[in-house]
């Protein structure tokens, strides 16, 4: 006997449906065999799935430890720990950039990490990007550029904007980010990053100010016209 007493026999169980379906008047009969249908259909679906083995994307499967080296260990002075950062263009350009390129460290397919090398006035023209990013200063010396203000990024700092936010990125001398984001995507994708109009920059006056120069404008060739040289505007 295969049946328990909490589960009915399969003959049983297609009379009771029968009947249930013959009190019923044509029109709801109809839409009642179509609803069950529907529901055998999905169980079936469901079932076939759970025994088919999990997918997994090219270069996302997971490993127990994902681990690189992204600095070289100079060893301590004193109490100060020495890093060797190579000041050297990445294998891959960055999409949607003229100059930038770089080289992935790690991707767990969400999270993921990649050094950025940006040539001395290039960079990243206004954009924004799927999730955020947390940005940390290497080497040479850079710019950020949100929410009307251009500001001075250094080595040893690290900010975050809010991926939706526009912003721009910019190096006054060859620049070193170690750009960790999710989620994460390669460095050539054309996902990695959308661009934006410079107009997106301005503060809520209509304005942008170069912390650096202390100088304001209405647009980037406004800021270049008074002096300026680290407007975003010219990145595109």
């Amino acid at each position: 006997m295969t049946e328990t007493a909490h589960r009915l026999p399969v003959d049983e169980t297609i009379d009771l449906l029968r009947a249930e379906l013959d009190r019923l008047a044509p029109a709801e009969r109809e839409a009642k065999a179509v609803e069950l249908l529907s529901v055998l259909g999905r169980a079936k679906a469901a079932e076939a799935s759970s025994a088919l083995p999990p997918v997994e994307e090219p270069g996302t499967g997971r490993a127990p430890l994902l681990i690189c080296d992204w600095a070289t260990d100079l060893g301590l002075d004193g109490t100060t720990q020495q890093l060797g950062i190579t000041m050297a263009p990445g294998p891959t350009r960055v999409s949607k950039t003229a100059d930038a390129t770089g080289h992935s460290l790690l991707s767990s397919g969400h999270v993921g990490a990649d050094i950025l090398h940006v040539p001395a006035g290039s960079g990243f023209a206004p954009h924004t990007h799927p999730g955020d990013h947390l940005l940390f200063v290497l080497a040479g010396t850079g710019t950020i550029s949100v929410a009307g203000e251009i500001v001075q990024t250094r080595p040893g700092q690290v900010y975050m904007v809010e991926g939706a936010l526009t912003h721009a990125v910019g190096a006054v001398t060859d620049h070193m980010i170690l750009a960790v984001g999710a989620p994460h995507r390669p460095l050539d994708s054309p996902e990695r990053q959308e661009l934006t109009a410079y107009a997106a920059l301005l503060g809520d006056l209509g304005r942008i100010t170069c912390r650096i120069c202390d100088i304001a404008g209405s647009s980037g060739e406004e800021l270049a016209a008074n002096g300026c040289p680290h407007s975003p505007h010219r990145f595109g």
